[in-house]
């Protein structure tokens, strides 16, 4: 008897998850907003509510309601902070100009300037706003996938919490894990350079081994990759238009990482790229294809 009462008590845990989790997915796949998605739940919170006044004599009842109002409240709380995503609807990539860290060292870090648009109803109603910014060129406008919006509120509930580092701060802790130290250089960088991303961390590393002798460079390099600890190159996001970035700025190379090398070659395909695209897992595989530009492409 013992054992059945317990399994009763799960139940009401399991539909509300179940519930939950329902409700989720239909969001995910976009067939709601993040309004009706947080709406839902709060009718769902309130159904409880009014169904616990009601059973309130019958005590197993009130109490698996009880149970499952708790567990759908915690939900809902973690949830909230969607609504401050929610209105970001379309997304604008803007060309910005690969820079040097080094002047001189050819390493050139490939970025995207990205301009969220609120409330927007359409790409067209998207397009004739940006026209009252005709200084900021616009390489795409992206509709915003209900998941990035999710995975935007996860993340900033993690950093929020300090569960999670900023993909900066990731990167940083990964310069300074495979220099073995925070090289001075580097330190001023990230003191100064507030909108820098992961996608940066490559670059940075290849500039720090030029200015310690230990890597030369003569040619214009366009450079995209995240690294980890041990140098090995991770895939970045953006990549259609860093190509389109990079073609723009008539660079004539471009390395990114060999996760990132299936996705680059449609791109070339589709875009009509007239650029040498190498791709690599690890940092001294970009310094062996560095050496070898040089030697081949050398005055």
């Amino acid at each position: 008897m013992k054992d059945k009462a317990q399994s009763l008590n799960v139940i009401p845990i399991i539909i509300t998850i179940v519930f939950y989790l329902l409700v989720l997915g239909v969001f995910l796949r976009d067939a709601i907003d993040g309004i009706s998605f947080l709406v839902l739940l709060l009718l769902s919170l309130f159904m409880l509510t009014i169904s616990i006044f009601i059973f309130r004599r019958k005590q197993k009842t009130k109490q698996q309601l009880t149970i499952s109002l708790a567990i759908l409240l915690l939900l809902f709380c973690y949830e909230l902070p969607l609504l401050g995503f929610v209105t970001k609807t379309y997304v604008a990539n803007l060309y910005v100009e690969p820079r040097q860290t080094v002047e001189g060292s050819g390493i050139f870090i490939v970025a995207i300037s990205y301009k969220a648009l609120d409330n927007m109803e359409s790409k067209q109603e998207a397009q004739e706003y940006l026209r009252k910014y005709p200084d900021q060129e616009v390489i795409t406008i992206t509709k915003v996938r209900n998941e990035i919006l999710y995975e935007n509120k996860n993340r900033t509930i993690f950093e929020w919490l300090q569960l999670k580092k900023t993909p900066k701060e990731e990167m940083r802790e990964n310069l300074k894990l495979y220099f073995g130290k925070e090289e001075a250089r580097l330190t001023e960088y990230f003191k100064h350079d507030k909108g820098i991303g992961d996608s940066a961390g490559l670059s940075l590393l290849l500039t720090e081994l030029i200015i310690k002798g230990e890597l030369q460079n003569g040619l214009r390099l366009a450079i995209t990759g995240a690294i980890d600890a041990e140098g090995n190159v991770l895939a970045v996001g953006g990549l259609r238009e860093k190509l389109q970035n990079v073609k723009k700025y008539d660079f004539p190379f471009m390395i990114i990482p060999s996760e990132n090398a299936k996705e680059a070659e449609t791109l070339q395909r589709e875009l009509k790229l007239n650029i040498e695209v190498i791709d690599v897992e690890h940092v001294d595989e970009a310094i062996e294809v560095i050496n070898d530009l040089n030697e081949k492409y050398k005055k």
